[in-house]
């Protein structure tokens, strides 16, 4: 593992309708916020963004302006190497610490490093586990 540690990430909940995607991320633009990782889906008629910023303060409040409902919840973010296998260690590590995985996302750009977010049960004890 390369660097494991918490991070606050936003949960933003929207309206399901065409163009939400892009008004988000163009409020995150105009707001000069970097988004670094995003996980979107819709669920009964709701759009669920995932997302991790390079300043989740700033970005809170620019979404609300909004009347989006934005909460900060913390996660664990691990950035690790991009080799066949590393996901695969990291779920053993936190199986036999006793660690369940409510979800996990993440992304490489291909130069050998993976961004990896994760909620578990016990994110304190998911990042001592991964160190």
């Amino acid at each position: 593992m390369l660097d494991i540690k918490l991070e606050k990430q936003l949960r933003v909940i929207t309206p399901d309708e065409p163009g939400i995607f892009g008004r988000v991320l163009g409020t995150l633009a105009n707001a000069h916020v970097n988004l670094r990782a995003l996980c979107v889906h819709s669920k009964q008629k709701e759009g669920i963004f995932l997302l991790l910023t390079s300043n989740p303060e700033k970005a809170e409040t620019a979404l609300k302006s909004l009347g989006y409902r934005v909460e900060i919840e913390t996660v664990v973010a691990a950035i690790v190497e991009d080799r066949i296998g590393s996901g695969a260690e990291i779920g053993a590590l936190l199986g036999n610490a006793i660690i369940d995985v409510a979800y996990c996302y993440g992304s490489t750009p291909g130069n050998g490093k993976a961004l990896v977010v994760f909620q578990t049960s016990d994110n304190i004890k998911a990042v001592e586990t991964l160190r």
